[in-house]
């Protein structure tokens, strides 16, 4: 996983190596290759890329998201592409998507 050309983590033969540093990526890989980013903050928005490698080491596939952040970060808790973890009442969820790019937007009316 890359954001905005920098390494973040990768995922080889079921083993986790980060390369940036945990505690300011906040953020883990699952063995199915999900991305979860704990505690988002605005500066967490940018283009992502994964890219998935046969095991002999050929290109398999390769995908990029932009992922853009708004709102306080007192109201964002997790995010792991496009679901939240914690539930929250009566949520709003919408989403726009525009020229491959898709924004998700969570309001809570309280």
């Amino acid at each position: 996983w890359l954001r905005d050309r920098n390494k973040l983590l990768q995922i080889k033969d079921n083993k986790v190596k980060y390369y940036a540093k945990k505690e300011q990526c906040r953020c883990k890989v699952f063995l199915n290759g999900t991305l979860q980013i704990q505690q988002v903050v605005k500066e967490d928005s940018g283009k992502y890329k994964v890219t998935v490698y046969e095991p002999d080491g050929r290109l398999k596939a390769e995908e990029y998201t932009m992922f853009i952040v708004q709102g306080e970060r007192n109201h964002l808790r997790c995010a792991c592409p496009f679901s939240f973890s914690e539930p929250v009442p009566q949520p709003i969820l919408s989403a726009e998507c525009r020229n491959k790019t898709v924004s998700v937007k969570c309001e809570v009316k309280q």
